[in-house]
């Protein structure tokens, strides 16, 4: 192959490249954005691989490509891939379908793959998989992103296997509803005994007061 040749064709490519990058670029979502539940609910399928049952993608879990969200956030369209070998999504197109069902709301990439690419003034954000191994944990994420205001714990809970929703909501940890109780209960045991003592005239006022700072601290 001619020298001059190669040059050209490799520019050619650079330039088709570049453009598809500035192109991109216009369609990533920016400026605050608040999911509805449903929306949430929809986001945290995609986090999951959630295939379509109807195909028979439903029963295990797929890689997610791109989660595409309309700027209201009321209405979102997802794709997946359930192969081994997966292409870039197409992100113009999927924005038209989501642009379908949004009623008029502008629809933006939201997210590829698990990297959330949505500029709202906070931190990057990336789903790990290591983190999908507890739904709360991903929910939070997204909370703490600044992408959901609603209540976590009422959202419908993850099956781990497929990525699809189940009827049992996502649960507080056990470990801080526990630690939560614990101190509690001591707090409230302790300063009614201590309570006590000063009623009965066993200790002072000067000694209730060291020793509930004592145990408030």
């Amino acid at each position: 192959m001619n020298y001059s040749k190669f040059l050209r064709i490799i520019l050619f490519f650079t330039q088709i490249i570049t453009y598809s990058n500035i192109a991109y670029a216009g369609v990533w979502g920016k400026g605050e954005l608040k999911l509805s539940k449903g929306t949430m609910e929809h986001l945290m399928m995609y986090l999951y691989g959630a295939g379509q049952p109807d195909y028979g993608y439903g029963k295990y879990k797929n890689k997610p490509t791109i989660f595409i969200v309309s700027k209201n956030g009321n209405w979102s369209y997802y794709q997946y891939c359930p192969h081994t070998q997966c292409i870039d999504a197409d992100q113009p197109r999927a924005i038209k379908r989501c642009e379908k069902g949004s009623r008029g709301s502008p629809c933006y990439v939201m997210a590829l793959k698990r990297r959330i690419v949505w500029k709202n003034g906070n931190k990057k954000l990336r789903i790990k998989k290591s983190l999908l191994k507890n739904p709360t944990n991903v929910a939070l994420a997204i909370k703490q992103a600044g992408f959901y205001d609603g209540d976590i714990y009422k959202l419908a809970g993850i099956d781990y296997k497929s990525g699809q929703l189940i009827d049992e909501k996502i649960k507080k940890p056990k470990k801080i509803e526990n630690k939560e109780l614990e101190i509690t209960d001591d707090f409230i045991s302790q300063l009614k005994k201590l309570k006590k003592l000063l009623d009965e005239g066993v200790i002072t006022e000067e000694e209730f007061s060291k020793l509930k700072k004592k145990i408030l601290n």
